[in-house]
């Protein structure tokens, strides 16, 4: 009993012992290239596709084994003095400015999260264009839509589908009522039941074009007719409902980065114009 009792506490030390690896310990290692587990750690925490690997045990040996046969072909690449390479030496130097410009928009972004005067300033100058309108639309797809066929109905075309829209225009300009129309004509399954109402409607939730009409439409108006990848559209705006800067501080912090990035890259660089042209 005593030595099954000292069989298990040298198992159970031992286990706990695995999981005590020093941070300047190397944990992936390929023909003298190595990471340290502290190198290791940062670079997964530093990439959110990998932030839940900690948690799990299983990933995060998986994780290990793919950036393992990364470190291998790396190191066969360098044994063959691929690296010196002008040409590989010039993708690289592409690569790593696409990565440098990506890190350069999160820091931009993340200091103007820890900057409440200047999101709220810019906040401010922009306010109505946050503010989120309910929109009820009509929808007319044509053949090649997304948007499901509704039973007993034969396929338009899209010059038929633009003709069907051009005429539920000119009715809902004459008078018609657009919650009737949108329940009897929309192709939104969706909507349709409900009048073609879809609720407050968020910046990016939408296509381009329908966003680009939704936001700016005064209230009670009818739009133009719209199109997108799923057909054509007829849109109204119910209302329009202020949103509290604490809801859209990532998309104002988002702004000014890229705003800060426009700045620099106005400026930032010369062509040779002999080589280039003008």
């Amino acid at each position: 009993m005593i030595v099954r009792s000292c069989v298990f506490l040298t198992a159970f030390a031992c286990a706990t012992l695995r999981g005590q690896v020093p941070e300047s310990a190397p944990v992936i290692e390929a023909s003298g290239l190595s990471i340290t587990k502290s190198e290791f750690e940062l670079l997964l925490k530093s990439d959110s596709r990998y932030s839940t690997a900690f948690a799990q045990p299983a990933t995060k040996r998986a994780l290990g084994v793919e950036f393992g046969k990364a470190f291998a072909l790396e190191a066969e690449a360098r044994r063959r003095k691929l690296d010196q390479s002008l040409a590989v030496q010039l993708k690289i130097r592409n690569y790593s400015q696409q990565l440098l410009a990506n890190e350069l928009v999160v820091g931009l972004r993340q200091q103007y999260l820890n900057d409440p005067a200047a999101l709220k300033n810019h906040y401010d100058s922009r306010r109505t264009f946050f503010d989120q309108p309910r929109v009820r639309h009509i929808l007319v797809r044509f053949k090649g839509s997304t948007v499901p066929l509704r039973p007993g109905l034969r396929e338009l075309s899209k010059d038929e589908a633009r003709a069907k829209a051009a005429a539920l225009h000119a009715k809902l300009a004459a008078g018609a009522d657009f919650a009737a129309t949108a329940r009897n004509e929309s192709d939104d399954s969706g909507s349709r039941e409900k009048g073609g109402e879809m609720g407050f409607v968020p910046r990016g939730a939408t296509a381009a074009n329908f966003e680009a009409a939704a936001f700016s439409l005064p209230v009670g108006k009818v739009s133009d007719v719209i199109l997108t990848e799923y057909g054509f559209h007829i849109l109204q705006v119910e209302e329009r409902k202020p949103v509290l800067l604490e809801s859209v501080k990532d998309v104002v912090a988002n702004e000014l980065a890229h705003r800060d990035m426009d700045a620099l890259i106005l400026k930032g660089y010369k062509l040779n114009e002999a080589y280039f042209g003008k």
